[in-house]
């Protein structure tokens, strides 16, 4: 690895720590600095801005959640539990990810972080596009599911970043009022989802499951502590 490639490497290890603990409006492109003895000119080297940062951990995020997923799918027979598994892992919001999830959350309804929020729903349908149109195409092959178009891949993936920025929304405002959200209102924005998702590949009802209530609630919990924190 080239010495600017470490650096940058470094960097970018030491902003997602220091936004985990900190918080990302609290931590300062200096206190970044600070924490791998760096210097302004070689932050801006690689770096536009603090913003910056945090959309290229997003993308780095999506890529290792597509990974997992790739992982995962090693021990997983059958085309919708093959399925299934792509989708729950291109959803953020899983107890693995809590800690960058309470990171990101609180600056999901701001009006002056909507690019982050674009940033990341775009890393995540890049990262898993190729991903998702493999497992319906071979899904279809199968004839267990029937998208009403062979580039089904990138309108489900857009349903999905939609399901789970509603769904931490939701979360977010509960955590704001110091209250727990209620279950009815996840599984509502679960089920729409879901039936548009079985309603674009033509699966069989009830047979996509996007992320378990139960796997959900495990997560809320411990995101609106993450975040009240």
């Amino acid at each position: 690895m080239r010495k600017g490639d470490e650096t940058k490497r470094e960097m970018l290890k030491a902003a997602e720590r220091l936004f985990c603990e900190k918080g990302y409006e609290e931590t300062s492109v200096q206190d970044i600095l600070d924490a791998v003895h760096g210097s302004k000119g070689g932050f801006y080297h690689h770096f536009v801005s603090k913003d910056d940062v945090l959309k290229q951990l997003c993308a780095a995020r999506a890529e290792a959640s597509c990974q997992a997923a790739e992982e995962a799918l090693r021990g997983t027979v059958g085309p919708m539990a093959r399925l299934n598994t792509v989708f729950r892992y291109a959803l953020p919001l899983r107890v693995e990810e809590t800690e960058f999830m309470g990171m990101l959350m609180p600056l999901l309804d701001r009006p002056e972080s909507i690019s982050v929020r674009v940033c990341y729903q775009d890393a995540i349908t890049e990262a898993f596009q190729p991903l998702l149109a493999r497992e319906l195409r071979l899904a279809a092959q199968s004839k267990t599911v029937y998208p009403v178009t062979e580039e089904a891949a990138g309108p489900v993936l857009c349903l999905l970043n939609a399901c789970w920025l509603r769904l931490a929304l939701v979360l977010l405002a509960a955590a704001k009022k110091k209250q727990k959200a209620e279950p009815s209102a996840l599984l509502e924005i679960l089920t729409a989802c879901r039936r548009c998702v079985e309603a674009l590949t033509d699966a069989p009802f009830a047979s996509v499951e996007l992320l378990p209530l139960q796997k959900l609630d495990d997560f809320a919990v411990q995101i609106l502590s993450e975040i009240r924190g």
